[in-house]
Parts: structure tokens; C-alpha cells; sequence
């Protein structure tokens, strides 16, 4: 956390800010380590004051470090006196809602706010070696869960089972929880890009599945999709697959440093287009991942981000043709100074089910 408390002193007068208040779980935990989303941090200098109710006043003075912890039943009450003494302050409004935002600046007439959610998030893209390290373990157990479920699932499965499956397959491999809530869909339902699994419709005689999940591990989430066909596969599928993992390598192969991020999506984009597949290609190529399962840098075409060392982000070309079904192929990437690290374990995409 000394880093990226550093970091973000070096930025406040870089923004001519006099303080900055952080709301979101995320940014919380990455300054301060504190894990609830209740609660308010305020940094200025080298004060460091949280904010937060009785109900977890115990916790943050066992648990944060080098934060003065100020216990009040109205915590925004309170941070509204604190914050009066700063003329410039910087908010994060990510993890703040409209009714909180009222309570912390009323009656204050001199002060004035500034949003600074960007430069959060890009002090977030690039991360450090724990922090690389927590999200390799989320994806290894992302990797395992993966795994035993090929193993278990049966055609008498519904989406909404092999999901719940997966879930438990994930806590079992080591995983802290789920990064989102699983997608698992069949056949005409893998054309909507996060679809949610019904409890109506089982695996036996489909022909695709589609499954997105991800993995918590100390707060870091992982990402990955895979797409698999039942005992075989025809033409079609053939051709589609074919094509949405020839972009998918495509765009890897591409990424390193100093890369515009917007030159990875028009990598895999054009391909797609050159196949006769651009039209159902509809989202953007990527994401970063962190302690957010979406966060910088983003991956699309009209992304000004640049590619830095240390930052990790998704690969994930899809094709979703409405009546058939959908492909998409999705992979975790981490760049180390000039070379990368794939960290998602691809399984085939046949797969055999027992009776």
C-alpha cells in the first residue's frame, strides 16, 4: 500500500487539490486496506483519517494501519466538519451515491469539488508484484474449478446448475469468492453476451456452451471465457471458432508495451471483419482487471490508453449470431517490462458428457 500511497500524494497537488476523498470499496482497499464499502478515507499530506460507523470501528482499528480511525454514528456528518478546513477537494464518485454526496458538502459554500475517478483508476492500471501475484492465484483457481467441472457436468444439467457448479468448483480450488455472477449459456442463449442461466433448459442434445466466470483472491479478481461444443462439432461451429480464436491470438501477439490499447481491438476487429464475422462482434475487445473485474486500461477502439508493464487485461473477441449461438474466447494477459505472461489456462473445445 506504500506505493500506491505514495502515488496518489504525488497527484494531489499535480491536480491542485488540497485533499482527496476516496468512497469505493475498491480505491479503499487500495490505499488503505480497509475492505467494507462503508466508510469514507480522506487523504491530505500526510493525514490519513477514516471515517466510519461503531459497527466497524473494531475492525478498522485492528486491521488499518497508519489511519487515524474516526468512529461517529453519522460518519458523513463528521467528514462534512473535517473537510470544511480544505479549499480544493478531490472526490471519488465511483462508490458515491447522490443522497451521500449531499450530506458530505452541505453548508459548505467555499469549497469547491473535483471528480477524479480517472486518475484513480490510472493509478490502479499498473500493478505491482503482490498484486500480480494475487491475481495469478485467482485465475489458477479459476483454471482448477474449470477443471472439475468438465469432469461433473451431465446432460440432465440445467445452466442455472452448471453455474451453481462452477461457483462451488471456484471456493473449492481456493478461491475467496466469485468475481461476478456466473454466466453459463446453451446453444441460442450463448448469442446474448451475458446472458443469464436459466433453470428450464438442459444440457442434453445442445450443441455449445458458453461459460464466463472469474475468480476472488485477496480482493483481485480474475476473468475468463470459454466456449465448448458437445462431442463434436459441424462446419459452422468449426468456421466461427476458428475464427474468434485466430483474433484472439491475433490480438496477443500484438500486445506489449507502448502499444495504443485501441491498436489490439482494431487487430482482432478487422480480422473479424475480413472473415465476414464483424457485424456480430459488438462489445469491446477488452479490459483491465484488478481489484475491479472491469477497470483500466480499456481495450476498444477508441481507447486513448497506452500498454504500461504491469498492467493486466482481457483479450476477448466474440461472435453472437441471433438463432445460432455465440463464441467468444476470452483470456487474462499481464505485461512484464517486454514480454507478457498469458495467464488463462485454454481447455479444448470438445467436450464429452456422461449420461
Amino acid at each position: 500500500m506504500k506505493r500506491a500511497l505514495k502515488n496518489l500524494l504525488r497527484l494531489l497537488p499535480k491536480l491542485n487539490l488540497d485533499a482527496a476523498v476516496i468512497v469505493s470499496k475498491a480505491n479503499k482497499f487500495y490505499f488503505a486496506g480497509y475492505e467494507y464499502e462503508e466508510g469514507y478515507l480522506v487523504l491530505s499530506g500526510s493525514d490519513m483519517k477514516l471515517f466510519v460507523d461503531p459497527r466497524f470501528g473494531v475492525y478498522a482499528r485492528q486491521n488499518v494501519k497508519g489511519v487515524d480511525i474516526v468512529e461517529a454514528r453519522r460518519p458523513a456528518a463528521e467528514l462534512n466538519g473535517f473537510i470544511k478546513r480544505f479549499k480544493s477537494i478531490g472526490i471519488d464518485g465511483s462508490g458515491l451515491s447522490y443522497r451521500d454526496f449531499m450530506l458530505i458538502s452541505s453548508n459548505i459554500v467555499r469549497q469547491r469539488f473535483h471528480l477524479m475517478d480517472e486518475h484513480l483508476l490510472r493509478l490502479r492500471a499498473v500493478k505491482d508484484r503482490h498484486e500480480m501475484d494475487c491475481i495469478k492465484r485467482a485465475s489458477e483457481s479459476s483454471g482448477k474449478a474449470l477443471t472439475a467441472l468438465l469432469g461433473r457436468i451431465t446432460s440432465d444439467m440445467t445452466e442455472k446448475q452448471v453455474a451453481a457448479q462452477l461457483d462451488l468448483e471456484l471456493v473449492n480450488a481456493g478461491a475467496d469468492g466469485i468475481s461476478f455472477d456466473t454466466v453459463v449459456a446453451f446453444d441460442e442463449r450463448a448469442a446474448y453476451a451475458h446472458a443469464i442461466p436459466s433453470n428450464d433448459r438442459k444440457l442434453g442434445g445442445k450443441k455449445l456452451m458458453l461459460c464466463d466466470f472469474g475468480s476472488l483472491y485477496r480482493g483481485y479478481h480474475s476473468d475468463e471465457t470459454h466456449t465448448f461444443f458437445i462431442k463434436g462439432w459441424d462446419s459452422d461451429a468449426k468456421r466461427v471458432y476458428g475464427a474468434v480464436l485466430e483474433a484472439h491470438d491475433r490480438a496477443i501477439d500484438a500486445a506489449r508495451v507502448g502499444v495504443r490499447a485501441s491498436a489490439l481491438d482494431r487487430v482482432a476487429r478487422d480480422f473479424l471483419d475480413r472473415k465476414g464475422y464483424g457485424r456480430y462482434f459488438g462489445h469491446a475487445l477488452g479490459h483491465g482487471v484488478g481489484l475491479d473485474v472491469h477497470e483500466s486500461p480499456s481495450i476498444q477502439y477508441s481507447s486513448k490508453d497506452v500498454l504500461k508493464s504491469g498492467m493486466v487485461f482481457t483479450i476477448e473477441p466474440g461472435v453472437y449470431i441471433p438463432g445460432w449461438g455465440g463464441v467468444r474466447i476470452e483470456s487474462m494477459v499481464c505485461l512484464l517490462g517486454k514480454g507478457k505472461e498469458v495467464l488463462t489456462r485454454r481447455s479444448g473445445p470438445i467436450v464429452s458428457l456422461e449420461a
